[in-house]
């Protein structure tokens, strides 16, 4: 994978948004549901005081009844409205404190603030992104993501439904795949190529036929994925007739994958092009991939599916997707999760990219 897909978020005060939060709406329910249960107490106990207060006398004695003036119940009304807010704000601070306290800071709780849109930090900033119901949302649950000896599992009821995976490149050197294989490791996705970011030439990672080679003869199954600049759907056609044809005589099982990220580079050939472009050349590439007989899909982290493409335009297709935690922030369906760029596998010197694959929903 590029480096560019390794930017790690930090919590930086957020400009403030003038659209109104749902947990505002939710605070908002609570303290109306309060007030008015306060308030029907207050009318409650008043006529209790009241029937408490009528005492059989003697004929001798006076029938003393004691009332409240108008001035009075309102007051006492007021004094409980002021309880039942005082009380929901104390609960919605305690649960903010209780985010900010457990979790990443300032962005966590923005997320749970906010849970209509996409809260995320990117260059000195955070984005709202707002989250698209009609495409298929996520296939999984946080809370079923378990460590296991430094990998995650996906788990439902206590059966495995992820399968181990790791992705490779030159960068990993030369690997002895009968070692990995040995680790668990069932799938490796492979880099095939890339098209140069200032040259647009288009070339074959160094390494990419001993990877396929050796991973498939250790009986791990494969995908690859290729690092676009094409600037139009014909240059994306263009990248993926030459990965097709570099994947002539491989038994390809896992996606083909287009890798969408933002260089950050003035000189990059992508650079400042439109998310309309980007979408439009990621379906080019993914539906030429679809024609061979091969599963596409696209790879891409939080400001790749936020800023770069449509992604209401990408619902239907498999996503690969970046994020380096043991948590998933992402709203929408997911085949593979990324979840670590530091992990260790006998057969591999040094870091390589660890991944698990999602159950469809």
């Amino acid at each position: 994978m590029s480096m560019n897909d390794k930017t790690q978020y930090n919590d930086i005060p957020p400009k403030r948004k003038k659209r109104k939060s749902s947990a505002g709406y939710i605070v908002a329910i609570v303290l109306l549901s309060l007030i008015t249960i306060s308030s029907l107490l207050v009318a409650y106990q008043s006529v209790k005081l009241y029937k408490d207060s009528l005492v059989t006398e003697t004929e001798e004695e006076k029938e003393i009844i004691i009332t409240y003036t108008q001035d009075e119940v309102d007051a006492m009304i007021a004094e409980a409205r002021e309880d039942a807010a005082a009380t929901a704000t104390a609960g919605y601070r305690a649960e903010l404190k209780e985010t900010a306290e457990n979790s990443n800071g300032i962005v966590s709780m923005l997320r749970k603030m906010y849970p209509e849109y996409f809260v995320y930090y990117n260059t000195n900033h955070y984005e709202f992104a707002e989250i698209d119901r009609t495409i298929p949302q996520a296939n999984f649950l946080n809370e079923n993501i378990i460590s296991n000896e430094g990998f995650l599992e996906y788990k439902v009821d206590g059966q495995t439904q992820s399968i181990k995976g790791i992705d490779v490149s030159k960068f990993q050197g030369n690997i002895d795949w009968q070692k990995v294989a040995d680790s668990g490791v069932k799938y490796a996705i492979i880099r095939l190529g890339l098209r140069g970011y200032e040259t647009g030439k288009i070339v074959t990672d160094e390494n990419f036929h001993a990877n396929i080679q050796g991973a498939t003869d250790a009986g791990i199954e494969v995908g690859v994925y290729f690092f676009t600049q094409a600037l139009n759907p014909a240059e994306a056609r263009e990248e993926a007739e030459y990965v097709i044809s570099e994947l002539q005589g491989y038994n390809v099982t896992y996606p083909v994958v287009i890798d969408v990220e933002d260089l950050y580079n003035e000189k990059a050939r992508s650079y400042n092009q439109s998310k309309e472009s980007r979408t439009e050349c990621a379906i080019a590439f993914m539906d030429a991939i679809e024609a061979a007989g091969y599963k596409p899909a696209v790879y891409g982290n939080l400001n790749t599916f936020t800023k770069l493409v449509q992604v209401e335009k990408l619902g239907d297709y498999d996503k690969w997707f970046a994020l380096y935690d043991t948590s998933i922030y992402f709203p929408y369906e997911i085949t593979i999760w990324q979840y670590s760029d530091k992990g260790r596998i006998d057969g591999i010197e040094g870091d390589v990219d660890l991944n698990i694959t999602f159950p469809k929903n």
